[in-house]
């Protein structure tokens, strides 16, 4: 089992060498601070792994928490034989240090309804599955699946003067957002609320189904 530091990841980029480095830490670890380029898996390594369908022989660099051994052999039996893992940091001053820090903008559904009358460029993305997503979603929104943003081409066709707003679940959201800002798209917002708490948000339109609005009590 190999180990990687900061400093020599700071080195591969600087050398333009391609990495692939998945954080394997909690969502609220990832989006206070996490290096630059990472992919946000958490706990659903093999599922948001496989989406990206990369080569058996791919150099992984992770990083994580705890359950290091087990961690390891996930992606071993995946396929993947040549895993480091990162060298913890303690606090996010090394990764400024080395220009290797980033993070996820977070806003909060009261926010989000003082930004939406007055953002033009705003897109609002649903991640939800696609039942829920018909049943009532954010006024003007659109569901795209995890499986179409692990392909570049849909975050390709993202327009650089659109503001990106994406709510549904808080590790699925990391990690399409971790995904966007990999591909150089910064203009990225991840909702911090479940729908439930979006849609009883005053100034939120949220569209229903027939169905749904009809439903008697």
């Amino acid at each position: 089992m190999g180990m990687i530091t900061l400093a020599d990841i700071h080195h591969k980029i600087a050398q333009n060498q391609e990495i692939t480095l998945f954080d394997c830490r909690t969502a609220a670890s990832f989006d206070e601070a996490y290096i630059a380029g990472s992919i946000f898996v958490g706990n659903q390594i093999v599922k948001k792994t496989r989406l990206l369908k990369l080569p058996p022989q791919q150099e992984i660099l992770i990083l994580i928490e705890e359950k290091e051994t087990e961690t390891i052999e996930i992606f071993n039996k995946m396929g993947f034989e040549n895993v480091k893992t990162i060298v913890p940091f303690e606090d996010i001053t090394e990764l400024a240090q080395l220009g290797l820090l980033d993070l996820m903008i977070s806003i909060d559904p009261d926010e989000l309804a003082m930004d939406l009358p007055f953002d033009e460029k705003a897109r609002i993305i649903d991640l939800r599955e696609e039942d829920q997503f018909e049943k009532a979603h954010i006024e003007g929104a659109e569901n795209i699946t995890l499986e179409e943003f692990s392909d570049v081409g849909t975050i390709a066709e993202i327009e650089e003067n659109e503001n990106i707003y994406i709510y549904g679940n808080p590790d699925d959201v990391s990690f399409v957002g971790s995904l966007i800002k990999r591909q150089g798209v910064h203009n990225f917002r991840k909702i911090q609320a479940s729908f439930e708490v979006i849609a009883a948000t005053e100034n939120i339109k949220i569209k229903k189904t027939q169905s749904a609005s009809t439903k008697k009590g």
